[in-house]
C-alpha cells in the first residue's frame, strides 16, 4: 500500500511512524483468491487499507471471490474518526461488488456487511469480542466491478476536454482582440 507499507527503504527514514512497516515491498501481478472446499466460497483476502480502492477489490470479484474478507489493523488511527471511515470505505465496497463482506480488526472495528451496504453486526471499537454470521454468497458481477471507474475516468475525460475547449476559447479571443 502507498503511505508507510509501500515505501522505498531509503525513503523509510522520512517516513511517519503511524503504526506499519515501513519499506515493505511485497506485491504481486495478479490478486489471488483462496477458494475452499465449500461449494461456491471463494474468499478475496483484503488487507487493511487495501479495502478503500474499489478497483483492487473488485479484481478479486472478477477472479471469482463470493465473499470478502477484510482483515485490520486501525490501532493507529487512535481514537480519531479514522477507524469509523475505514468501516465506512467496506460498505462502498459491499454495494459495488454486491458481497457480504466479513471484516475483522484486531484494534478497530470488526463487522459483517450485507450485500446493500448495510452493516448487520459489529464490535465496539478497541473491543475484544467474537462474532457470527451468517454471509451470503454470490458469484454475479456487477456493472461496477465489470466497467470499474467509469464515473471517475469518464470525469477526468471531461475535464481534459473542458480544460482544452477554454484554452482554445481564450485563443480566439485574442485574436479577436488583436486583430
Amino acid at each position: 500500500m502507498p503511505g508507510v507499507e509501500g515505501v522505498p527503504s531509503w525513503l523509510s527514514a522520512f517516513v511517519i511512524d503511524l503504526g506499519g512497516t515501513a519499506g515493505g515491498l511485497g506485491s504481486q501481478p495478479e490478486r489471488t483468491v483462496y477458494r475452499t472446499a465449500t461449494p461456491g466460497l471463494s474468499v478475496a483476502p483484503v488487507i487493511c487499507y487495501e479495502s478503500v480502492y474499489g478497483d483492487f477489490v473488485g479484481d478479486y470479484v472478477r477472479q471469482g471471490a463470493s465473499l470478502i474478507g477484510i482483515i485490520t489493523n486501525d490501532g493507529w488511527w487512535s481514537d480519531s474518526p479514522g477507524h469509523n471511515q475505514h468501516l465506512q470505505y467496506a460498505t462502498l465496497r459491499a454495494i459495488e461488488t454486491r458481497r457480504d463482506i466479513a471484516r475483522s480488526a484486531n484494534t478497530g472495528i470488526s463487522a459483517f456487511i450485507n450485500q446493500k451496504g448495510e452493516i448487520t453486526q459489529q464490535t465496539g471499537w478497541w473491543e475484544q469480542a467474537v462474532s457470527r454470521a451468517t454471509v451470503h454468497l454470490n458469484t454475479e458481477q456487477t456493472f461496477y466491478v465489470r466497467h470499474g471507474e467509469l464515473i471517475g475516468t469518464t470525469c477526468q475525460v471531461l475535464a481534459v476536454l473542458l480544460l482544452l475547449l477554454t484554452v482554445v476559447q481564450a485563443v480566439r479571443s485574442r485574436k479577436q482582440l488583436t486583430a
